[in-house]
């Protein structure tokens, strides 16, 4: 049987095969688990992290996950991104073989960029942000992959 500090191990040996930095890792803790830590994740949390973080070695997709709540702008008052924003986003995800909108590459990203805890709170200016981040990111990475 499998214990709590074999599973913390796991993930934490599966970050690292990941090559992982400390902030994606716990982005990548809080959005799939809502914890920061794996102290402080049950049993079954842990046990379904580890299995996330084994399928993206693998190159399988993460399953399905929580909606992204869109409404979280509002309490800013600030413009919320548009549906063409979001549709944008969702597409440049896809195009960097990311599972859209719910995964946590993505978070990481938006995170990394406009410094927002989840994608719900962007506002319209740091969707097109992110939008324009991803798109030289994406054009980076195929320029140096026409170069080998």
């Amino acid at each position: 049987m499998t214990t709590r500090n074999t599973l913390i191990g796991k993930v934490h040996a599966l970050a690292k095969q990941l090559d992982y930095d400390e902030a994606t890792y716990r982005t990548v803790l809080l959005s799939q688990t809502g914890k920061t830590s794996c102290r402080e994740m049950s049993f079954e949390q842990l046990s379904r992290l580890a299995d996330c973080l084994e399928r993206l070695i693998q190159g399988k997709a993460l399953p399905e996950g929580a909606q992204v709540d869109r409404a979280k702008g509002l309490a800013r008052g600030a413009p919320m991104p548009t549906e063409r924003q979001w549709t944008a986003l969702e597409g440049l995800a896809r195009r960097a073989s990311w599972s859209g909108l719910k995964d946590f590459r993505l978070l990481a990203f938006a995170r990394h960029t406009v410094k927002v805890a989840d994608l719900g709170e962007m506002t319209r200016a740091e969707a097109s942000k992110v939008i324009t981040g991803l798109t030289r990111m994406l054009a980076q990475s195929s320029a140096k992959e026409l170069q080998k």
